[in-house]
């Protein structure tokens, strides 16, 4: 049988005590934590703000390769199909 008595109650205060004095470094580690936590949920809310503000992906593929066709590529050296048949002729 359980006693409400002194002696039940010694463990629980004695780590009740020791908790109290971790508790202030407890609370500020919870609170480092919050901060963490809203400043990500800050980051990601502008992050989808932006994809929401961005082109779609399928829009951007099919205008990509209009604009890589009809710009030639300066790091290759420009030629022509005609030069290349007549040297096979």
């Amino acid at each position: 049988m359980e006693s409400g008595g002194p002696e039940s109650a010694s463990p629980m205060t004695h780590r009740v005590q020791s908790l109290s004095s971790a508790d202030t470094r407890g609370k500020h580690r919870i609170h480092a934590e919050l901060k963490r936590l809203e400043q990500e949920a800050r980051f990601l809310e502008e992050e989808l703000e932006q994809l929401e503000k961005t082109e779609k992906a399928s829009t951007t593929c099919k205008v990509m390769p209009s604009n890589v066709e009809t710009k030639p590529d300066p790091l290759l050296p420009s030629w022509s199909p005609k030069s290349c048949m007549g040297s096979m002729v």
